[in-house]
C-alpha cells in the first residue's frame, strides 16, 4: 500500500494542476497573463504594489465554494477552471491564493502531509529553493490549520531575471476524522519584496473572511 504522502501527490497530479502551484507558476504568469504561454511584460521600473494596503470589508466580494466560503477584493479575478480549485488573483497579477478542496474521508492524509506536499511541489518549480520559519499552526475559521512558508527563484518569461516569490500554504481537514471529511489546502503568494504588504492588505482580510458551511 502506498504512504499516504505518495497517494496525495498522485492526486493532485492527476487533476494537471497540483495543488496552486501548477495554477500560481505553470499556467499563470506571475506577473500577467494566464493559460499555456504566460504574456511578456515590461520590466517594472518601479516596486510594484498592490492595490491597496487595506481591505476594508466593504471592498470585499463574497464567494461561495465547495464547503465553504471566502471574500476577495473587489476587482480580483477568479478563476476556477480546474477542478476542486479557485484561485484569486489581483488586477496587476501579482498576487495569488488559491483555496483547494479534496474529499479525505475520516482524515486519512494528515494537514501536515498536505502542506509538506505543497512545499515539495513549489520546490520543483523554482530554483534556490529555502524554507521560511513560521508558526506550525495558524487558525483560520475557528479551527487550527497546519502551515509551511518557503521562498524560491522563478524565472518569468519577458522578465530579464528571476522573481524571487514567497508562498505560504495551510492546510486543515474538515469535518475531522468523518466519512465525510475533506482536505482544505490554502496558499498564496506573491514576490517576497512585496509579501508582507500584500499580506496585511489583502491576504490576511481574505483568511479572516473564511468559513466552513458544512
Amino acid at each position: 500500500m502506498k504512504h499516504p504522502i505518495q497517494q496525495l501527490t498522485r492526486l493532485f497530479l492527476g487533476v494537471g494542476c497540483s495543488l496552486i502551484l501548477m495554477s500560481l507558476l505553470g499556467a499563470c504568469n506571475l506577473f500577467g497573463g494566464t493559460g499555456g504561454t504566460p504574456t511578456p511584460t515590461p520590466t517594472p521600473t518601479s516596486k510594484p504594489s498592490v492595490a491597496s494596503s487595506t481591505a476594508p470589508a466593504g471592498n470585499l466580494v463574497s464567494y461561495r465554494g465547495d464547503g465553504y466560503v471566502i471574500s476577495y477584493p473587489r476587482g480580483w479575478k477568479v478563476d476556477t477552471s480546474k477542478p476542486g480549485f479557485v484561485t484569486f488573483s489581483d488586477p496587476q497579477g501579482i498576487a495569488y491564493l488559491s483555496v483547494h478542496v479534496q474529499p479525505n474521508p475520516n482524515g486519512i492524509i494528515s494537514a501536515q502531509d498536505q502542506v509538506s506536499v505543497g512545499l515539495q511541489l513549489f520546490r520543483s518549480q523554482v530554483t534556490h529553493y529555502q524554507p521560511v520559519s513560521v508558526a506550525p499552526t495558524a487558525t483560520v475559521a475557528g479551527e487550527s490549520w497546519n502551515q509551511g512558508a518557503a521562498t524560491g527563484d522563478l524565472r518569468v518569461e519577458g522578465q530579464p531575471n528571476p522573481v524571487t516569490v514567497k508562498i505560504v500554504v495551510l492546510a486543515a481537514n474538515h469535518p475531522a476524522n468523518s466519512p465525510q471529511t475533506q482536505g482544505f489546502t490554502i496558499a498564496y503568494a506573491t514576490a517576497q519584496e512585496i509579501f508582507d504588504l500584500a499580506d496585511e492588505g489583502e491576504f490576511q482580510p481574505m483568511l479572516h473572511s473564511f468559513a466552513f458551511t458544512s
